[in-house]
């Protein structure tokens, strides 16, 4: 009679576990809108997302131009698959073709690169596969926003350098933002690089700023610049992330020097200013003491402690 009954249970287990074999289960996210390319019924926000088609226990379909998505249970836009969904994720990485675990999360699903691409789910949705025969390209980065409609325009192309963790821009002929112009820092598909501001507030030029991956706040600038720009994004000594963008009129200016400090990962620490704690003095790079730190690096004399320190 146990035995009877312990089969009953693993039969019940095997069932619950398996228990999402056949039903529906839906797709939305960033993809090309031709007619012939991306979704059927549209990107991110069509109330009735495009469908995975079921047969032999696994999930299919296959999207042209995907670089991000979310998958989910429930039927309805992305803000609803946020909000009650149940939505899937994973951290798929950058080589297509490999088997990743799924789990329950709001975070969009980033293919390797911008491509057509075959999309499997386990049946059981314990696993999501991507292949593609688009070629890999090369990762391209851009200013994107208000000032050339948020597409990825060839003008506004930025340079990368240090195995693509700093880019840099400098305005040519008319290219210039204006005042309160909202911008990021993002690939042509919004997925390995879609860089914002922190907050809303206006940016103030020749000041280091951090920067959020996937930000809902833009970035946008307090006065009018026709300059150079230079952004890194990439992590400390730490294994923090460091991200930080830097604006200036001055078509000539350098990346911030403690910059290579932090990709030649030479121990340079992310601290909080204490304004609590009068007996910590910091100094800047040449020496001179300053009272009200602001974004930057510092050196901090703490009795008889001496470190070199980064303000955020």
């Amino acid at each position: 009679m146990k035995k009877i009954y312990a089969l009953a249970a693993a039969a019940f287990m095997a069932l619950a576990a398996n228990a999402q074999n056949g039903a529906p289960l839906y797709i939305t996210g960033q993809a090309g809108a031709d007619d012939n390319s991306g979704f059927v019924n549209g990107n991110w926000n069509a109330t009735t997302p495009d469908e995975f088609t079921f047969a032999d226990g696994v999930y299919s379909i296959h999207v042209n131009n995907l670089s991000s998505f979310t998958i989910s249970k429930a039927c309805g836009s992305w803000d609803a698959l946020q909000a009650e969904g149940m939505p899937l994720t994973c951290n798929y990485g950058d080589v297509p073709g490999v088997a990743v675990n799924l789990e329950e999360g709001k975070a969009n699903i980033l293919t390797p690169w911008l491509g057509d691409y075959d999309v499997v789910v386990a049946g059981d949705l314990s696993t999501i596969t991507l292949t593609t025969n688009t070629p890999q390209p090369p990762m391209e980065v851009y200013l994107r926003g208000d000032m050339n409609g948020w597409g990825s325009p060839a003008e506004w192309l930025m340079t990368p350098s240090e195995g693509n963790k700093v880019f840099h821009f400098v305005c040519s002929g008319d290219l210039a933002i204006k005042a309160g112009e909202s911008f990021k820092i993002a690939d042509a598909g919004w997925a390995k690089y879609n860089y914002g501001a922190t907050s809303a507030e206006a940016i103030e030029l020749d000041l280091e700023y951090d920067s959020w991956f996937n930000s809902s706040d833009n970035f946008s600038l307090a006065e009018e610049w026709d300059g150079a720009c230079w952004a890194i994004f990439t992590k400390d000594a730490e294994g923090n992330d460091f991200n930080q963008v830097f604006f200036s009129n001055d078509k000539e200016v350098e990346m911030p020097e403690y910059w290579s400090e932090v990709l030649a990962g030479s121990g340079v620490q992310t601290v909080a200013v204490d304004n609590n704690n009068a007996t910590a003095k910091y100094y800047n790079l040449q020496g001179v003491e300053v009272a009200n730190p602001e974004s930057g690096l510092y050196i901090v004399v703490k009795g008889n402690e001496t470190k070199k320190v980064l303000v955020k």
